[in-house]
């Protein structure tokens, strides 16, 4: 019999529960679409110098936490259907069921509307693993080919998750159910979450408060606004202002949801006109009560809404940061380089001038060709010291700039497809890095438009700077550019160290990669310099005067790092935005079940369908808003903040486009989200009023 009523139950609960279903559903869906990646049967990408086994180990795990969030949305969920459902589970005791049966049968009832959650979820995760996957493919600069099938491995994984979880709340529903007085069970719907205890004072200081907190908050961007060219210490600074800036806003709202309520009242005793015009008195009514019964509940929706909106928009822009970088970190395919300091740490720096090596890569090319790397050009660039003194600073705020020949700077630009350059005999020019700000170069530039070369005056080129990407190895240790010379002046000067830069022209296994960059360069160099290594074997520092970076290699990491972040903010943002969302068209929901009285009595005096339709939509739409409303400000608070304390790197490695692009399709997607939940509570509310007689 309890099993006949369950599942005729579980019926009507799939109409009663519109949202609950279709929240479950899309997180099913997003947990198998992402779960995919890591099953067994699943292939990413097939070229060999990719390797995805971290990738997919971060999304199976991190998918776990993530979708354990959702424990809280479904114990939420299954308390507002139990609080739902108290008086029908009363009448079902006082006509005899045992009050453990009454819970069995609740458990049963919701477990089996989120099977039929799952199972939906799977069909429609389906769809959007093949999303992910061209997320990843884009991404990999790959072609986007379409396999729709299922992955049973994901498939159990997916069942077994989520119907434990609903085993876990089910287990405690019953618990509570059967603890529950009869006489409680009758009177649930009467109780609310919180009511004035205060007076007005106390409500009107807590609410100067969130304004005064607000305030602080803009002050802080105000701040940071007008402080341009942020040094190291600027840019601590800047940190601490804008965490200050986003902490003061998360108090400033939840105190402002505390008082608000009152706020409301106090206006609405003041504006007659406005309060007994049409059925304003009604609506404003029935929004104070709500939000007057759940400030704290408003409060924590408001801010979750903010947390997705930042997940989105800072994944996005975090992984395009990281792709960007990519491009300037390795512009070549293999880039060994040698230095004669490690940081500039007296433990892990060669201690005298004499004890560089001359390194020549003749028998590490013989190597690449042998093992069919497919080389196709290359470089061995020399850098100088201007002053051989220059080797022994080891100040982090004075490090020494170094020199480089003319004509390996123009064979790097040739490998590059840049154009080549030319100097005349007392003439220099300079190379830096991307990040540098284009005023801080000319600055530098003009106050040393002239330099004294092995006793020779050299001036200043025409082009004076370039700022083409050449990787991070051509620089000196944190310097932030190079002096290129003529070839004749480097002849007298001190060898500072060696650099050998690789462009090939096929795809290398990733394993060989490792071996190459892992094991072969080490071992060479400790060969090729054992006098140096009996010098030092007190402290083995050979591996931190040779360095090796493949760009493929690069480039597996990166894109490892940029997916994880990039679908992982993405799950993040939906979960949240999903919860909050739920959370808020639940509480409408619950308006629409517990006073239908008050929309009967509009009914009986007079008021047409379509102002009760409107009035709904007023309230609904009032309610989605203002804390929305209130975290979307809280967002464009800290995109100003985050732009502003990075200007330049996204200027650099993102560009002011892609920011903006990045920050629309966040915005889209949470759009979406949010009017599917709109129109969703929207209907359902209009159903339950329907539903019952007026």
């Amino acid at each position: 019999m309890y099993v006949k009523l369950a599942l005729g139950n579980a019926k009507k609960s799939i109409k009663d529960y519109l949202i609950y279903f279709i929240t479950i559903t899309l997180c099913v869906s997003l947990f198998y679409a992402f779960m995919s990646l890591s099953s067994s049967s699943y292939e990413l990408i097939t070229e060999k110098s990719y390797k995805f086994e971290v990738l997919k180990a971060i999304l199976k795990y991190s998918t776990y936490v993530i979708t354990g969030v959702l424990i809280i949305l479904v114990g939420y969920v299954n308390k507002y259907m139990m609080k739902r459902r108290q008086r029908e589970f009363a009448t079902y005791i006082l006509l005899g069921s045992e009050q453990k049966s009454v819970a069995l049968m609740f458990f049963i009832e919701t477990l089996i509307v989120g099977i039929m959650a799952i199972i939906c979820g799977i069909c429609i995760g389906t769809l959007f693993s093949q999303v992910v996957t061209a997320i990843v493919l884009v991404t990999a600069k790959q072609e986007v080919v379409f396999n729709f099938r299922l992955y049973m491995d994901t498939v159990a994984i997916t069942f077994i998750f989520f119907i434990s979880m609903f085993c876990i709340i089910g287990v405690y529903n019953i618990r509570v159910l059967r603890k529950l007085k009869l006489i409680n069970m009758m009177n649930m719907e009467k109780k609310t979450e919180f009511q004035f205890k205060r007076s007005g004072k106390f409500y009107a200081i807590v609410f100067g408060l969130s304004v005064i907190l607000y305030s602080v908050g803009g002050y802080c961007t105000y701040k940071l606004i007008n402080n341009k060219g942020y040094s190291a210490l600027d840019y601590k600074n800047g940190l601490i202002f804008q965490v200050i800036s986003l902490v003061s806003f998360i108090v400033a709202t939840y105190l402002l949801f505390y008082s608000i309520a009152y706020i409301m009242i106090f206006i609405k005793e003041r504006c007659i006109n406005f309060k007994y015009e049409n059925t304003n008195l009604f609506l404003i009514g029935g929004i104070v009560s709500k939000i007057k019964t759940a400030p704290i509940l408003m409060g924590t929706i408001c801010i979750t809404f903010l947390g997705a909106a930042i997940s989105f928009m800072l994944t996005l822009v975090m992984s395009q940061w990281s792709i960007g970088y990519l491009d300037y970190r390795v512009p070549f395919d293999i880039d060994v380089r040698n230095e004669y300091s490690y940081r500039l740490d007296e433990n892990t720096s060669l201690e005298d001038i004499k004890d560089i090596p001359k390194i020549n890569y003749d028998e590490v090319i013989k190597y690449l060709n042998d093992n069919n790397y497919g080389v196709e050009e290359y470089c061995q660039v020399e850098k100088y010291f201007l002053d051989k003194d220059d080797f022994y600073i080891r100040d982090v705020d004075n490090v020494p700039i170094v020199a480089v020949k003319l004509s390996d700077f123009n064979k790097l630009r040739s490998m590059l497809g840049y154009k080549e350059i030319s100097l005349k005999d007392n003439e220099f020019t300079t190379q830096w890095q991307k990040i540098i700000k284009e005023d801080d170069i000319k600055k530098s530039v003009k106050k040393n438009s002239v330099i004294n070369v092995d006793g020779e005056k050299l001036n200043i080129s025409n082009t004076g700077y370039y700022t083409e990407s050449f990787g991070e190895g051509i620089y000196n240790i944190q310097s932030d550019h190079i002096i290129v010379l003529p070839d004749k002046l480097c002849e007298n000067l001190s060898l500072a160290s060696t650099n050998l830069l690789v462009n090939t022209n096929k795809e290398v296994d990733f394993e060989k990669i490792i071996e190459f960059k892992g094991k072969y360069i080490y071992d060479w160099f400790k060969n090729n310099n054992e006098n140096l290594t009996k010098k030092y074997k007190n402290k083995d520092i050979s591996e931190y005067l040779i360095d090796t970076r493949v760009k493929s290699f690069e480039t597996n990491n990166i894109l490892n790092a940029t997916l994880a972040m990039r679908i992982l903010g993405i799950y993040l943002g939906t979960v949240l935005l999903m919860i909050s969302l739920t959370v808020l068209a639940l509480q409408q929901l619950s308006d629409s079940i517990e006073h239908s009285s008050r929309f009967n009595v509009l009914k009986k005096l007079g008021v047409k369908e379509d102002d009760i339709n409107k009035i709904i939509l007023k309230q609904i739409s009032i309610y989605f808003v203002i804390p929305i409303f209130i975290a979307l400000i809280g967002f464009v608070i800290f995109i100003s903040n985050y732009y502003i304390l990075n200007s330049e790197i996204i200027n650099s490695y993102i560009g002011d486009k892609a920011f903006v692009i990045n920050i629309v399709i966040a915005m889209i997607l949470m759009i979406f989200i949010y009017v599917c939940y709109y129109a969703g509570t929207y209907y359902t509310f209009k159903r339950n009023i329907k539903s019952k007689e007026y």
